[in-house]
């Protein structure tokens, strides 16, 4: 039996009569309608639209939930589709959608490496194995549940497969609110922590720069070369560093893996050099920003560039 968990609106009862029969159940967060008092449904209201999912789900009786809204057209066919998909061997199924926000998802993709194959992390139209999220701690803000369950749900293989809405579906949700709770969610990640260690790394490898060029031109070396193996001295550092401390739960192994990762690194942190020094000039020359104060602009521009490129690149999950 598979479970249709759907949230409250007032023009459920065309798609509740979807559901009609023993292979499915209909479980809605919210207080039921006199109008929908007949139909074979359960209802389950908490103080709000995230406990009230959450709870429907920890209620469900089928061996598959699925959650779908009512801007969804012909849902039924979607579910079915997305039950094929786990009798094929998925544990999760998501609905992905024509329309989707390309800067949601690169955020999403940043926080939660593991949204990053998928295509639709924001769905809110999916379907899992009830053992998915078996003891798993969920504390979703609003309706917006599929990144807290892939964050905490335990699983192998997803898949995905293409739906249609009837409407775009607004984002009634506050900004700021479910701005913190992925900020949250992140740091029960991870991805926060990994960020600061990456802040730290950079700053000892400046450091390292610095002391290496002191050094070398305190031993009578020419300043360009000197500048070279600095640099190249501090590269080398940063990326042992993150590889053995801020990036340690990714990457594949072997030495042909290590260099390969070791190769990435270097383009990426002297196209961040390279955007450092034009983001200086520009700001000096252009602007007539005084120089340090351009410096730390370019900085701060590499820095940003820089944890974009080894995150999403040289330490791709």
């Amino acid at each position: 039996m598979i479970s249709i968990v759907i949230p409250y609106r007032q023009d459920l009862l065309e798609m509740m009569k979807e559901f009609e029969g023993d292979d499915y159940e209909v479980v809605v967060a919210g207080s039921p309608h006199k109008n929908m008092k007949h139909f074979n449904a359960r209802f389950f209201k908490e103080d709000d639209m995230a406990s009230s999912l959450v709870r429907c789900m920890r209620e469900c009786r089928g061996s598959h939930i699925a959650v779908i809204t009512n801007r969804i057209a012909g849902a039924r066919r979607c579910v079915e589709r997305m039950k094929r998909q786990c009798d094929l061997g998925a544990d999760i199924v998501i609905g992905k959608r024509e329309k989707k926000s390309r800067a949601a998802k690169m955020f999403v993709s940043l926080m939660f490496p593991g949204a990053r194959a998928l295509d639709d992390p924001l769905s809110g139209i999916f379907l899992f194995k009830s053992d998915v999220i078996k003891n798993a701690p969920l504390h979703p803000i609003g309706a917006k549940l599929l990144l807290e369950i892939l964050l905490k749900g335990k699983y192998g293989h997803i898949a995905e497969v293409p739906v249609k809405i009837k409407e775009e579906n607004n984002f009634n949700e506050s900004y700021s609110a479910y701005s913190l709770h992925l900020l949250r969610v992140a740091w029960e990640g991870g991805e926060i922590l990994r960020f600061a260690k990456f802040g730290l790394v950079g700053i000892l490898s400046v450091l390292l720069n610095e002391v290496m060029l002191w050094l070398l031109l305190e031993n009578g070396m020419y300043l360009a070369l000197a500048s070279v193996l600095s640099i190249e001295s501090s590269i080398l550092c940063a990326f042992l560093l993150n590889e053995m401390w801020t990036f340690r739960d990714r990457g594949e192994k072997g030495l042909h893996a290590l260099l390969k990762r070791a190769t990435k690194f270097n383009v990426a942190s002297l196209a961040g050099l390279l955007l450092n020094f034009f983001i200086l000039l520009f700001l000096h020359h252009i602007f007539g920003m005084e120089p340090l104060r351009a410096n730390i602009c370019g900085i701060a521009a590499a820095f940003i560039w820089n944890f974009l490129a080894h995150n999403l690149w040289t330490w791709r999950e």
